[in-house]
């Protein structure tokens, strides 16, 4: 089955996005060089934020303890699972969320994969 794949959506960013995958986890979002995405904002941590994938298998955000907060739809956090359509604030940088998901075809499923029907 297709990873899924979480898209950052930011003029701040190389290019205006950055795709992410499983694979490509976990990622460190800051100003500093040695960041794994950098942005250039006076206002953002070094390290100002982590994208991870949580327990539950899903793309998890973590503030990094940074200076002026990590924001997720108006809301300071420390951890969030983000989902399409979310919006970032780190520093004054807005970072749009997309998420595509794998599509789980039932015709890919083996008869074991299906529910019981009574």
């Amino acid at each position: 089955m297709p990873a899924p794949i979480l898209i950052l959506i930011s003029p701040a960013l190389p290019y205006g996005r950055c795709e992410l995958t499983p694979r490509s986890l976990p990622v460190v979002i800051g100003r500093s060089h040695s960041a794994d995405i950098t942005i250039s904002d006076p206002q953002m941590s070094r390290r100002h934020a982590e994208i991870r994938i949580g327990s539950s298998g899903q793309f998890e955000l973590i503030d990094l303890d940074s200076t002026n907060l990590t924001i997720v739809n108006t809301h300071d956090v420390t951890r969030h699972i983000l989902c399409h359509g979310d919006e970032l604030l780190l520093g004054d940088t807005e970072i749009r969320v997309e998420l595509i998901a794998p599509r789980s075809d039932i015709h890919d499923q083996t008869t074991k994969d299906l529910p019981l029907m009574d």
